[in-house]
């Protein structure tokens, strides 16, 4: 609970400035996305990637016991810095959801079905745990299943109310007030649930890193292991 309530200043700790420029940043381009061309190209060349790779940086910065909301991602380079995590996390998010979208597709989207929900549940509940290992890890090994297993049985309980917290924050942004006024109006606050919910992912690795001794590159509060 001490954590949950530490991680609700997280977004203005140390550097607010950094929030507020993120919020800016979002808000131009809701604007370029006028020029729907320019709106779709400024995107996913560079927002989404720019936000993913924020994002993890908060987690993995958390993790490693900063307090401080992280600044920006470098920008050395474009495919490093930007494009690469943004496709760790679209890796993730089709690894923990492909038996689900297997299964919609093979029944003819029936996903009203016990079986879907099953496989929708077994991605929500997968999903959480290789995307905070991946964004620690900064690769790919971070997707490995025995991975996963070995960080949850470690602390059920807490990775069960860290699901039940990412899952509350995903209600309170989709049930927001929506409409091309209210979504350019609401992007502060669904910007503070997500860096609410990655801070309190980079204290959950904190507390429960890694075991894996057997594993190359295991996860130590003082950042990945060289492999």
């Amino acid at each position: 609970m001490s954590d949950c309530l530490s991680s609700l200043g997280y977004p203005f700790r140390g550097r607010p400035m950094v929030f507020v420029f993120s919020v800016m940043m979002v808000w131009g381009m809701f604007l370029a996305a006028r020029d729907v061309l320019i709106g779709w190209i400024a995107a996913f060349c560079f927002l989404l990637p720019f936000m993913c790779a924020f994002f993890m940086k908060m987690v993995r910065q958390s993790a490693m016991g900063e307090e401080d909301i992280c600044p920006f991602p470098e920008l050395d380079e474009w495919l490093d810095s930007l494009m690469l995590p943004f496709v760790r996390l679209v890796v993730c998010i089709i690894v923990s959801f492909l038996p689900f979208a297997v299964y919609a597709h093979t029944a003819a989207w029936a996903a009203d079905t016990p079986l879907a929900w099953l496989f929708l549940a077994a991605g929500v509940i997968y999903f959480p745990g290789v995307f905070m290992r991946t964004s620690v890890r900064e690769r790919f090994s971070g997707l490995s299943p025995v991975g996963w297993w070995g960080l949850v049985r470690r602390a059920p309980f807490s990775y069960a109310g860290l699901l039940g917290a990412i899952c509350a924050g995903g209600w309170i942004i989709l049930n927001l007030p929506s409409g091309p006024l209210m979504d350019f109006a609401m992007v502060p606050v669904k910007l503070y649930v997500a860096c609410v919910l990655m801070n309190m992912c980079g204290l959950f690795m904190l507390k429960h890193e890694f075991a894996g001794e057997e594993e190359v590159g295991s996860f130590s509060p003082s950042g990945p292991a060289a492999s």
